[in-house]
């Protein structure tokens, strides 16, 4: 089992020594570019609904996936070295907790209706 596992980690390290070594299909980027051009228009339809403050919560959760989108596909951090991911979910984690914040100030002030 031990030489086993030193020879995935040690193709695991060639694979990240040959840039050329995986390749990604096109498809893959059109699946995604599709994936976030239906939640671009998800979110865009969700802004015409009347959901008070359920807006902004439903509107962050489409943002987080495509955020997550991107962050996968795109920047390849499935492919990336344990550090840069964990860098990678760090600064997710900080946003994460940046936007909770927001949301509790937002959720706990008062409805003012406009005055017009």
């Amino acid at each position: 089992m031990n030489t086993l596992a030193r020879e995935v980690r040690g193709a695991h390290e060639q694979e990240r020594k040959d840039p050329g070594s995986h390749i990604t299909p096109v498809w893959h980027y059109l699946a995604v570019l599709a994936t976030l051009l239906a939640l671009l228009t998800l979110s865009a339809i969700s802004a015409l609904f009347p959901l008070g403050y359920w807006n902004t919560i439903v509107n962050l959760m489409i943002s987080v996936i495509k955020t997550l989108l991107v962050m996968l596909f795109f920047m390849h951090e499935t492919e990336a070295r344990t550090l840069t991911r964990t860098t990678s979910a760090l600064g997710f984690v900080w946003l994460a907790i940046l936007i909770g914040i927001m949301l509790t100030d937002f959720l706990a002030r008062s409805i003012v209706p406009p005055p017009w």
